[in-house]
């Protein structure tokens, strides 16, 4: 006999499972959340960070989930979820002195969830990149004249959907084969590269496109999926970004469990889901680490790293004559990209620019890179460089970017203090040892202070009060799901995508021998960075099948 019973079990306390179990509790169901950790959030965590006083996001920061239909369809920000959008959505500084800022272009209305371009503000940023490259400037006044939101509406019409089924609307291949839309199909198999050389005319365009590229976990020889690169592209150059979590990423959880809980569903912390159990190819439960059975009368739904699932919550399943090739799909898929450094340097004054001559808003923005306009060394060297990073060894370059969040939020630190987030690419964390890694998280400060100089001279250890740099092996060892420190789970590389992503066998988020088993994670929906695709579009295939509420029906996605 069960120790408990809901209708719906889920598995894993991150916004994905969140996300689907809020969703079923919408369509009457009792719903039963377990989180192996002592608190719910995954990547949307906030904590005392680098020291106490002050606080920063270890995980996911950039605040994307406004764009979100979970905002409305839970009205998270009558939950308390707030945001905060700086006026500068990006900056990317140069070593000579120069800047490109980008002003945000868009406004969103909280209640509705729509976003209304600002054609003022979109002019305004044409302009600023007139000031580097007039070819470049000219390229963004056509984007801007129709193709950003053509573009935009199939980027985001890939990412808010499931891949699509045989005879499905299929938003790439719609516009590459469109006369007219400035892409074709050979921009689906290009490296970031080589679709930012296409793109723009200018190497400090480029560079700058690049390392936005990179913060999706990709080097710049990679081959990028397309909605990826047009998301990144030329639109966040125009201003079409995120802002800010007032309080922290945090938030977003409180608000999904608040939004879980005031429904009727119920979420336990220190629930170790060590087996999902199945009988006559239906799931009717899990067991936890500590022998407690849980039954699933409905659906069991998995937010859990696709190899995770298989390697240890179904190693007692038989799933059927195609099983074991579905395990050694599994267990081959790469994780290689997506590594980064990642934490935080609290000091006494925010950096001053030297591009602030050039542009004195530079400094407001709400991510701010840094690095130099070699794109023969970005696309050759700057992955092999970074690769060899080990004790006493860095390159003697590198691709910074920062956020300042207690410039808009006083939460974040003392009165009259600050902390910002840094970021540069990585490596896996099995490619050095634990006391490897241990040396090079001692020595990273110093590099990252004497790059960030480059840029902003009064970024010296007399300005520092502490720090605490997260390598890829903290990050794996923060949770499961990051496997060999990876923030998106599994890459999004073109072999790991859409249809293919994780497998195509599984693509559609089952497995097709268990009938009421679904996965909500974002290895099996691109998840870089806290966005909730995965969950969303999870139960937009559970809502189908089983017709269920469909809150989409009637606005874009």
């Amino acid at each position: 006999m069960a120790d408990a019973s809901f209708d719906v079990v889920v598995i894993g306390g991150g916004h994905q499972g969140l996300i689907a179990a809020n969703y079923m509790v919408r369509n009457g169901y009792t719903v039963g959340l377990f989180e192996q950790r002592r608190e719910l959030g995954g990547g949307g965590a906030t904590e005392s960070r680098p020291i106490s006083g002050f606080i920063g996001n270890p995980c996911a920061h950039v605040a994307g989930f406004y764009a979100s239909p979970c905002n409305q369809d839970f009205k998270l920000h009558e939950r308390g979820l707030e945001y905060f959008f700086p006026k500068v959505n990006t900056s990317m500084v140069y070593p000579d002195g120069r800047c490109i800022v980008s002003y945000r272009s868009i406004e969103w209305d909280p209640e509705t969830g729509m976003i209304a371009p600002q054609p003022d503000i979109v002019e305004k940023n044409v302009k600023e990149v007139a000031r580097i490259s007039q070819k470049d400037a000219d390229r963004l006044s056509w984007f801007a004249e129709g193709k950003g939101w053509e573009w935009g509406f199939a980027a985001m019409t890939v990412l808010w959907n499931p891949p699509p089924l045989p005879g499905e609307f299929d938003p790439v291949e719609a516009i590459v084969t469109t006369p007219g839309s400035g892409l074709d199909r050979r921009h689906c198999y290009m490296t970031a590269t080589e679709f930012v050389s296409d793109f723009f005319e200018s190497n400090e365009l480029r560079a700058h496109a690049l390392r936005m590229i990179g913060s999706g976990g990709y080097y710049p020889d990679d081959p990028v999926p397309l909605p990826i690169l047009i998301t990144n592209v030329p639109q966040q150059i125009m201003g079409m970004g995120g802002g800010v979590y007032v309080g922290g990423t945090h938030n977003v959880i409180h608000a999904l469990q608040r939004a879980l809980s005031e429904e009727g569903g119920q979420f336990f912390v220190g629930a170790d889901v060590d087996e999902i159990l199945v009988e006559n190819g239906r799931a009717t439960g899990i067991k936890l680490a500590d022998g407690t059975h849980i039954e699933a009368k409905k659906f069991v739904i998995s937010s859990i790293v696709v190899t995770q699932t298989l390697a240890r919550h179904m190693r007692n399943v038989d799933l059927g004559t195609e099983g074991a090739e579905w395990r050694r799909k599994i267990a081959k898929l790469r994780v290689d990209r997506g590594q980064i450094f990642w934490g935080h340097i609290c000091m006494h004054e925010e950096p001053n620019y030297n591009a602030m001559q050039w542009n004195p808003d530079v400094r407001d923005g709400r991510w701010i890179f840094m690095g130099d306009a070699d794109i023969e060394y970005m696309d050759r060297e700057y992955r092999f460089r970074n690769a060899q990073i080990r004790p006493g060894q860095c390159p003697d370059r590198l691709y910074l970017w920062e956020g300042t969040d207690s410039k808009w939020d006083p939460r974040y630190a003392p009165p009259g203090k600050h902390v910002s987030l840094l970021e540069e690419m990585a490596f896996p964390a099995s490619w050095r040892t634990e006391a490897e890694w241990m040396q090079i998280k001692k020595e990273a400060p110093d590099h990252f202070l004497k790059e960030w100089q480059k840029y902003a001279p009064n970024m010296t250890w007399d300005n520092v009060i502490a720090t605490n740099i997260d390598t890829p092996w903290d990050i794996q060892h923060r949770s499961d799901n990051f496997l060999d420190g990876n923030w998106g789970l599994i890459p999004g590389i073109p072999s790991q995508w859409c249809t293919l992503r994780p497998i195509p066998e599984f693509a559609q988020y089952q497995i097709p021998t268990i009938e009421n088993f679904w996965m909500a994670s974002g290895s099996c929906h691109y998840s870089q960075g806290l966005t909730g695709w995965a969950g969303y579009n999870c139960y937009k295939r559970i809502a189908q099948k089983h017709d269920l509420w469909k809150p989409w029906e009637g606005r874009l996605y």
